[in-house]
């Protein structure tokens, strides 16, 4: 989403987002020195987050690539229900990493499911947008 098309909660949503990411970088470095963690596996932890939260943040701002469509079929409540998944699903992503991290700090153990159940709830919010999405696609080539 370009900057001049955000609203008020767009732009908190973001923020909020981008701070979780730097709390979750912060953590890892903290992890690391606590519990004498390698660098290379803080490295790759938060290599493999920045490029996640890079590649979402390309796809809010280019929506049409999600779906594939062309500019002129991703516009309106298309876009903004693109976008919008997208940015839930950058949430989702972050704030499970940050929770992570903090249980980490704290010397407490995740439970296996843990992962699974973020992975549910990103693949959740992926189905109900995008069943949205092609029902605003099939309604508009119906008409």
């Amino acid at each position: 989403m370009h900057r001049n098309e955000m609203t008020w909660p767009d732009m908190i949503a973001e923020a909020v987002g981008l701070v979780s990411a730097f709390l979750y970088l912060g953590l890892q470095i903290y992890y690391g020195i606590l519990y004498g963690a390698k660098l290379t596996n803080i490295v790759m932890n938060v290599a493999a987050m920045l490029l996640v939260y890079a590649g979402l943040t390309m796809l809010a701002v280019y929506p049409e690539r999600v779906n594939g469509l062309t500019e002129e079929v991703c516009a309106g409540k298309i876009r903004r229900l693109t976008i919008q998944m997208v940015r839930l699903i950058k949430l989702i992503f972050v704030f499970g990493l940050l929770f992570t991290s903090v249980c980490d700090v704290m010397g407490k153990e995740m439970n296996e499911g843990y992962s699974l159940v973020v992975v549910t709830l990103i693949l959740m919010t992926a189905g109900i947008f995008e069943y949205r999405i092609i029902r605003l696609l099939r309604a508009g080539n119906k008409k």
